[in-house]
């Protein structure tokens, strides 16, 4: 993983170590399996998910948009409840706790002990698009990894923010994770947000984030072009440098999903 702020990799290779690649490729083959169908259907999510459903630009158009998504990967009959966070009262009610780790994140999950959910967002989070797609992908990922069992069996041992973010990518959201990660890399958004970015938390680096996508885009058999004019320019340039290193492990991933999912 890469570090950020004073640790920061000024810059990052477009193709990780190979390491990394098989580590990749083997969370992926297993939270696909752990997702199930749903995550074996050859989904893109780029655009706003259903007519009549704009860029959320605040608490009640975040809540729509998310709800929207939520019914392309079969998450419809999840409810959770949407607040934002305030200051000088408790970020969440009683008795829920968070899904992983909550520091540095302008939304995360949270859940009780009857299996209901609260998103927190931080409302600065609004004034950068691609860090509200991309927390929602994340958010999303990690309630469906919830909703399946959690982090036991073969996640016992993967990084629970990883393994929110290569959720959201094998849903179909890869796109809005990958066009997100890149205001992490530099620590701006570009457009004067006056977010500061270096206490923000990210797991997965953009090359990190391109090979998962374009690992999960060969699975489900979806072209290179398709995913490419998605993307903004730097993570396009990365997805297309780690398409042929992709191209072979994504045979022997999607089989072994397949498998695993028919011994679970």
């Amino acid at each position: 993983m890469f570090k950020f702020g004073s640790e920061a990799i000024a810059a990052p290779q477009f193709i990780p170590e190979e390491s990394t690649r098989e580590w990749i490729a083997a969370a992926l083959r297993d939270i696909v399996a752990t997702l199930g169908a749903v995550a074996r259907e050859p989904r893109t999510i780029a655009d706003p998910p259903a007519r009549g459903v704009s860029q959320p630009r605040d608490l009640d158009s975040l809540f729509d948009f998310i709800c929207a998504t939520q019914e392309h990967i079969g998450q419809d009959e999840l409810e959770f409840t949407l607040t934002e966070m305030q200051p000088g009262k408790p970020p969440v009610p009683e008795g829920f706790m968070p899904l992983g780790d909550p520091l540095g994140h302008l939304i995360h999950s949270f859940r009780n002990d009857a299996g209901a959910y609260v998103l927190l967002v931080v409302p600065q989070i609004f004034k950068a698009p691609p860090l509200v797609l991309g927390g929602v992908a994340r958010e999303l990922g990690r309630m469906g990894l919830s909703e399946a069992g959690g982090h036991r069996g073969p996640l016992a041992d993967v990084d629970e923010e990883a393994a929110a973010e290569l959720a959201g990518i094998a849903l179909g959201m890869g796109v809005w994770v990958a066009n997100g990660a890149y205001m992490f890399e530099n620590s701006c958004c570009g457009g004067g947000c006056g977010l500061d970015l270096t206490s923000v938390a990210v797991s997965l680096s953009i090359p990190e984030v391109c090979f998962a996508l374009a690992l999960d885009a060969q699975r489900k058999g979806i072209s290179r072009r398709h995913i490419a004019r998605l993307l903004e320019p730097t993570q396009k340039a990365a997805f297309k440098k780690n398409w042929s290193d992709a191209g072979k492990v994504a045979p022997a991933l999607a089989a072994g999903a397949a498998q695993a999912a028919l011994d679970a």
